[in-house]
């Protein structure tokens, strides 16, 4: 009886991983289409900004 409980268990666990790795492969592509038309941009599509003008961007915008 122990036996069938712990398989059970074992069961339900590989369940709860394989649903929460699920979870992870959707976010994952989904930050991936975001991402890759930035990686695909040519290099003259972008604009070179220091760190004080992040800084200073990011102040304006409210958390």
């Amino acid at each position: 009886m122990a036996a069938d409980k712990s398989i059970h268990v074992r069961a339900s666990e590989r369940s709860l991983v394989r649903r929460d790795l699920q979870g992870s492969n959707e976010v994952w592509d989904r930050l991936k289409s975001e991402l890759e038309p930035g990686l695909r941009a040519d290099e003259s599509e972008f604009q070179a900004v220091s760190a004080q003008d992040v800084i200073r961007r990011s102040q304006g915008r409210s958390l």
